[in-house]
């Protein structure tokens, strides 16, 4: 495989994609399906909105704008847009960054608006959902590797400058290319380092933590050992957040070096570390001696926009959302079909989560179309709510 690899996988419900730099995964990219791009509302940094002025807060100067996601998004007033940002008008607007922590994205007053749609949502232009991945995580890459026909023609056609391969394999692309447990890992809480040790990541409301566990590690040179993990935890850190997508506030709590050249040899390599993070700045130690630095925050991390708080005692937990659960189920019942061409399969669903597919019949459309009647839909109230299983 090349040094920078895009894989794309096209899927009836979803498409996916990931970046692998020197065999391992950097980062994912998560959209619609092909044909779906316009149901995309998610409001990413840079997308443009119609958003209805819901109310003004002359105390924060500031309006809170409806622009279809649910939340109430964030339009600081200024002399220029002012006189144009009414209660209850219809207005254009593009993101700057995106929803955190239940609030709604953050805002930018669009001069330009021709108002051609009488509610809030997304603007045009619709990208093809394989040419946004290679847009937002594609940059640079030698290699785009794909596993339908139609998108690999898309994406030659639009000029990309990579050489662009069809595969099709009887698994999927993630698995083939071992990028599933990378996904995988990309939701625990603990990250491994290499040579013993973790990484425990919290992503809280006002930041995210890392703490670096060494994990009882022992060695005849305690000092040389706390240089090392804290060199691998810089490395492993920085990967987790591209691939988390975590932007924001971050602190790290490394494990303290001693002594001037232990030191200059961890800082080196700490800021080779953050160069692999675009955008990342504000660099500095505390006097307790946390890491703390920003990162862009362009879009959701994985952890927000594919869990929510479960119930638990005595804290809460987090699951994998419906639409999650969904397009996973749908994408487990597409491999097994593609992968055994004869068998008639049957996809078994909790209640919850047969409630929300129905709404989304189409997905079952296209399973139809690309493999014929081979396989039926059953609600089972003896499953959790959100859980599926696919048998013959």
């Amino acid at each position: 495989m090349n040094a920078r690899t895009l894989i794309i996988e096209c899927g009836v419900a979803a498409t996916r994609a990931a970046l692998i730099e020197n065999d391992e995964t950097r980062r994912f990219w998560f959209g619609p399906a092909r044909g779906d791009e316009g149901e995309d509302i998610a409001p990413r940094a840079g997308r443009r909105f119609a958003g209805r002025v819901r109310v003004i807060d002359r105390s924060l100067n500031a309006a809170f704008v409806d622009v279809g996601d649910g939340l109430d998004a964030y339009l600081p007033l200024n002399k220029t847009n002012q006189p144009h940002v009414t209660e209850g008008a219809l207005i254009g607007v593009v993101v700057k960054s995106p929803p955190r922590q239940g609030k709604g994205a953050v805002l930018k007053y669009l001069d330009d608006f021709d108002v051609k749609c009488d509610a809030p949502g997304r603007l045009a232009p619709f990208h093809d959902a394989v040419i946004e991945a290679t847009i937002a995580i594609g940059e640079g890459v030698e290699e785009i590797t794909i596993d339908d026909g139609k998108a690999s023609a898309v994406l030659k056609a639009s000029g990309v400058k990579a050489n662009i391969s069809y595969e099709q394999h009887s698994v999927a692309l993630f698995e083939v290319y071992d990028v599933e447990s990378a996904l995988e890992t990309a939701f625990d809480r603990y990250a491994p380092l290499k040579g013993g040790g973790n990484l425990v990541i919290d992503e809280v409301q006002a930041l995210t933590a890392i703490d670096v566990d060494t994990g009882g590690l022992t060695a005849s040179s305690p000092v040389r050992l706390r240089e090392k993990i804290a060199i691998a935890a810089a490395y492993e850190a920085a990967r987790q957040i591209r691939l988390r997508n975590i932007g924001g506030h971050i602190v790290i709590d490394f494990p303290s070096i001693s002594g001037k050249a232990a030191r200059a040899r961890f800082n080196e390599q700490l800021q080779n570390a953050m160069a692999c993070i675009d955008g990342a700045g504000a660099f500095s130690f505390s006097k307790s001696g946390l890491f703390s630095f920003t990162a862009p925050h362009r879009a959701q991390s994985v952890q927000e926009r594919f869990t929510d708080v479960a119930p638990g005692t005595p804290l809460p937990g987090r699951r994998f959302t419906l639409d999650w659960q969904a397009k996973s189920a749908i994408r487990s019942l597409e491999h097994r079909l593609r992968a055994e061409p004869r068998a008639v399969l049957h996809l078994r669903l909790g209640l919850s989560l047969n409630d929300y597919m129905k709404a989304r019949a189409i997905w079952f459309d296209r399973l139809r179309d690309r493999y014929g009647a081979r396989f039926e839909i059953v609600a089972d109230n003896k499953m959790e709510e959100r859980s599926f299983d696919v048998s013959e």
